[in-house]
């Protein structure tokens, strides 16, 4: 009988706290370039044609830019901090010579409010020359961009 309780018990807290990660939702990804002239962030590069140059004045306006920030927006229940929502960002740039830096990180301590929306976000330093893979998981919910960066280089001749 203790067993079949004990048992119960062990059931009943798994449950919840997988209903507590499940509530979890990545809603919506936006990048910014960190304009260095301007001194401030640059609009939503995602939606915008590629960067070329960025850190040699191809950045939006003109400017020079080698940092990226990224705001990822997570919806959950209103007012509720699930104890084990994870949610985890896979971050891939792929060089000239064909090899990849992989970043992996995961968001924990979610403390959803009023709204239920929280925002997390990520700075990359010397990230604009080379294109940017973005892979966010959280809950049940996927969301993958492509940040589109290159720069052009002077190569000695032989």
């Amino acid at each position: 009988m203790a067993m079949s309780r004990t048992a119960a018990i062990v059931a009943a807290l798994a449950l919840a706290s997988s209903a507590e990660a499940a509530d979890l939702k990545i809603v919506d990804v936006k990048a910014y370039v960190f304009l260095e002239r301007a001194g401030k962030l640059s609009d939503d590069i995602l939606a915008g044609p590629a960067l070329v140059d960025a850190p040699k004045g191809g950045a939006p306006g003109g400017d020079t830019a080698t940092g990226v920030l990224l705001d990822f927006t997570f919806s959950g229940d209103r007012n509720f901090a699930p104890k084990y929502a994870t949610a985890t960002v896979d971050l891939t740039q792929t060089g000239h010579g064909g090899q990849q830096i992989v970043t992996h990180k995961a968001f924990t301590g979610f403390r959803f409010g009023d709204d239920g929306v929280e925002h997390k976000a990520i700075y990359l330093e010397n990230a604009t020359c080379a294109p940017l893979a973005v892979a966010i998981h959280a809950g049940k919910t996927e969301k993958q961009v492509q940040l589109d960066f290159s720069c052009t280089e002077v190569r000695a001749s032989n």
